[in-house]
């Protein structure tokens, strides 16, 4: 009878070991699902001024739905989710190469922040090559064997610069780490000082 009751009692408590692991494991992946989502996109505040003529396929991020879409570049930015009642909606997330169309290494965001092989983010600039000028970096010494052989095809897997291809940033959502940092020191001590001048605090 106490052999019974004891391996009842080891087997809820392994039970319950194993499921306390199971949803430790499930909140680690969704702590890195959003974690992921928090990345921060470099080309938000990017608009379409003059459109290019160039082919190239824009990627948009829906801020109602969170959810993204693909269109032609050159054309309107038009939210399927949203509808004309909201035209402004949509942030840019990145601009790709479109099939058939053709480009210079000018043309791609370099340096690249995602391996143009395997696509996985690049952790350390260990592993690069240069190739026409401009130095591509790798995730790992294979994808860099590999690019040499077939380089069209897999710089076509980077993305655009927007810049190339009519889309540019209001010159009042330039972000702060862009500009030079003498520039930020002396915009801070006018906020505080006023042009020339100096606060009651430093009295």
């Amino acid at each position: 009878m106490y052999r019974i009751i004891l391996f009842l009692l080891l087997s809820v408590g392994l039970f319950a070991s194993s499921s306390m692991h199971e949803d430790h494991g499930k909140h680690d992946q969704a702590t890195e699902v959003k974690e992921k989502k928090k990345a921060p996109n470099p080309y938000r505040g990017y608009v379409s001024k003059i459109p290019s003529k160039r082919e190239a396929k824009a990627v948009y991020r829906c801020g109602c739905e969170d959810r993204p879409w693909k269109q032609d570049a050159s054309k309107p930015k038009a939210c399927p989710y949203c509808g004309p009642a909201m035209p402004k909606c949509g942030t840019l997330v990145k601009l790709l190469p479109k099939r058939g169309g053709k480009y210079s290494i000018q043309d791609y965001d370099l340096p690249n922040k995602v391996c143009p092989v395997s696509k996985e983010p690049i952790e350390n600039k260990k592993h690069f090559l240069e190739h026409e000028g401009q130095k591509i970096f790798f995730c790992c010494k294979k994808c860099k064997r590999k690019f040499p052989k077939k380089p069209e095809k897999y710089l076509k897997k980077l993305p655009l610069k927007p810049e190339r291809f009519g889309f540019s940033m209001p010159q009042a959502q330039v972000r702060e780490d862009s500009k030079p940092t003498h520039e930020i020191k002396e915009q801070s001590y006018e906020h505080h000082h006023g042009p020339g001048g100096h606060s009651h605090d430093d009295i």
